[in-house]
């Protein structure tokens, strides 16, 4: 008789989860960096000396965390807390913005910089910069232009919309859609001629297989959702309803870029209480009502595996989390055992199997971190009572 000894097991990669905290030291007030295990809720915090400030974004391969800095400087760690690297800092800045991407080889960054004008007849800027993550040597301002002011400078009318993989970058100029790559070089105008409405606040939303931008297009309220290659052709309005009216105008791809979802508002709601999210399909161009009850919905976002979106309905501090399939045929409503609160900041884990938002309990202004599962078990608080003000939740890829 023969034995069989079983496989030996590999042991699951620990779910690492980072988020801010504004915790007192001493006498003062520093939002934290830290990374937490989901699953133990075992800490460490990365950044005991630094202030921190969204957006934070993880290197596609896990090991590294970009973010921001008091509002100016632009800093690089490890997942354990090491190699603490600046990577820009520069003043003179008013209202700063930044938009942070790593290149999918996991070794450079690039970023973009919005600054308002100083005053009122003063333009602003848009500015583009690469780094190789080695120090603020290794960054390199790639593309710097005016926007605003009086009289308008037209150098460019938008922000930069970086690419999934930071290779390339999208904005508006002269009315017209471009597209250049990160390091400047080959700017092209996608599309054919300027045209009206394109430069008022609009938003260019990138495909994750990066062939595509989506945006909204036409005189606000009444906008229809267009797409166009990155290569300029294949200019469609997908919706063309000119009933639609946009309160929130956010537009969310599917994981496959198959599908955009978004907020329908019924014609004539300008409170934004007779929303449903719709699913758009991009090939067929046609639209499906998902949720189909008229409310207040907010914080769309879609499962890693494209199989499930999860949302807030409700008035704001009287809010519930659900999740429903892509299909619309079933709808969960999660962490029945809160009481509708406010709830944001809602961030899949990569195997699309928990959910981490912020939760404002309803007993005062305190915040908490939470995480649930997809199935709605397990709802576990991830933060204690030294953290004031937790948020910016992000997972770590595996």
């Amino acid at each position: 008789m023969s034995l069989h000894t079983p496989p030996p097991t590999v042991a699951q990669k620990p779910k690492i989860l980072a988020f801010t905290a504004l915790q007192r030291r001493g006498s003062e007030f520093r939002n934290s960096l830290f990374a937490l295990n989901a699953t133990s809720s075992a800490r460490h915090e990365l950044t005991p000396n630094i202030d921190v400030s969204a957006p934070l974004v993880w290197s596609p391969n896990g090991q590294r965390l970009a973010f921001v800095s008091g509002y100016t400087e632009i800093y690089t760690v490890n997942a354990d807390g090491s190699r603490l690297t600046k990577q820009f800092a520069e003043g003179g800045c008013k209202a700063p913005n930044f938009e942070i991407a790593w290149f999918s080889n996991s070794q450079k960054l690039v970023f973009a910089r919005s600054c308002d004008g100083f005053t009122s007849d003063a333009p602003g800027s848009q500015s583009l910069y690469t780094s190789t993550t080695s120090g603020i040597k290794g960054t390199k301002l790639v593309r710097n232009w005016e926007v605003g002011g009086q009289p308008p400078k037209t150098e460019i009318s938008s922000e930069f919309y970086i690419s999934p993989d930071g290779q390339q970058v999208a904005f508006v100029k002269d009315k017209n859609i471009y597209k250049m790559n990160a390091d400047g070089s080959g700017m092209t105008k996608l599309t054919k001629s300027p045209v009206e409405y394109i430069s008022e606040g609009i938003q260019l939303v990138w495909s994750p297989e990066r062939t595509k931008i989506a945006f909204l297009f036409g005189a606000y309220p009444k906008q229809q959702i267009y797409t166009i290659n990155a290569d300029g052709t294949n200019l469609k309005n997908l919706t063309n309803d000119p009933q639609h009216e946009v309160y929130n105008g956010k537009l969310l791809w599917s994981p496959d870029s198959s599908r955009i979802a978004y907020y329908y508002n019924k014609p004539g709601d300008s409170s934004g209480e007779q929303q449903d999210i719709y699913l758009l399909d991009i090939n067929r161009g046609t639209a499906k009502n998902l949720t189909q009850k008229p409310r207040n919905y907010d914080e769309i976002s879609w499962s890693p595996d494209g199989k499930f979106i999860a949302f807030v309905a409700g008035e704001f501090n009287n809010q519930k989390l659900y999740t429903i399939n892509a299909d619309g045929k079933q709808l969960n409503q999660l962490a029945t055992r809160l009481k509708p609160s406010e709830i944001s900041e809602l961030a899949w884990s990569p195997d699309s199997q928990q959910i981490a938002f912020i939760y404002n309990e309803t007993a005062g202004d305190k915040r908490n971190l939470y995480v649930i599962n997809q199935d709605g078990s397990a709802l576990t608080k991830l933060t204690n009572d030294k953290d004031l003000y937790p948020g910016n939740p992000v997972w770590q890829p595996q």
